[in-house]
């Protein structure tokens, strides 16, 4: 196959993940049809067996893609010259700004719409740990990481997952302040690691952030919440 029908194949197996995407995004995964997702995206019928065998295994490259784009987010480049706090802060505003942009996605990959599908697990789960490696890094702790921090991550990550969710759906709170409230989690957990484990040696730009860390003041701003018209159907959750 030469380079443009390579190029081919590949941009009708992306419109087909594009189109399953908008489509998993508006309604539950049983009330979306192969030949409506073929047909939204302009292509024969026949390539969704062809790229991913059977309609599970294209949700499940939806799930990946979405994961990659929040992959990309959590490793962009720090602000020069920022301290370890402005550069949480920072992480965490991109964090929140691409999942405002793709609300119903993200609650797509949080809840799972496959249930307990091994598969889609795996990829939230390594998606988690890759945030919680990220933030590693920039505390300058290398693997294999002490049981305590490595429970301490998890918790925070899920904690904060919950907090967009109850977000998402509630469309009430400032994401100036959920930065405020998930930067504050992070350092009360961090300060909480060190204390349960003194052999955890967290460097000293870390140390000076645990001591110099307070909430910053927020003036709501109807700009940062939600629209209105996000509506959630909880039914894609189960």
């Amino acid at each position: 196959m030469g380079a443009p029908q390579v190029r081919k194949a590949t941009d009708r197996r992306q419109q087909l993940i594009n189109a399953a995407r908008t489509l998993f995004s508006q309604r539950p995964y049983d009330q979306v049809t192969t030949t409506e997702i073929a047909k939204t995206a302009g292509v024969a019928y026949g390539l969704i067996a062809h790229h991913f065998e059977n309609k599970r295994g294209l949700y499940l490259a939806v799930m990946d893609n979405i994961a990659s784009e929040l992959s990309a987010i959590q490793g962009a480049p720090p602000i020069e010259d920022a301290t370890l706090i402005d550069h949480l802060r920072h992480a965490l505003r991109n964090h929140i700004s691409y999942i405002d942009a793709f609300a119903t996605n993200f609650l797509a990959l949080a809840r799972g719409q496959l249930g307990s599908d091994p598969d889609q697990q795996d990829a939230i789960d390594k998606l988690r740990w890759q945030g919680a490696q990220n933030l590693l890094s920039a505390l300058g702790i290398a693997e294999p990481v002490a049981p305590v921090l490595r429970v301490a991550l998890r918790g925070w990550i899920a904690q904060l997952d919950e907090m967009i969710i109850d977000r998402i759906k509630n469309a009430d709170v400032d994401s100036e302040m959920l930065v405020e409230l998930a930067a504050a989690s992070l350092m009360a957990t961090l300060k909480a690691v060190g204390s349960l484990d003194p052999a955890i040696q967290f460097p000293p730009m870390a140390e000076k952030a645990f001591r110099e860390f307070q909430v910053e003041a927020v003036i709501p701003n109807s700009d940062s919440r939600l629209p209105d018209q996000v509506i959630v159907d909880d039914t894609s959750a189960r």
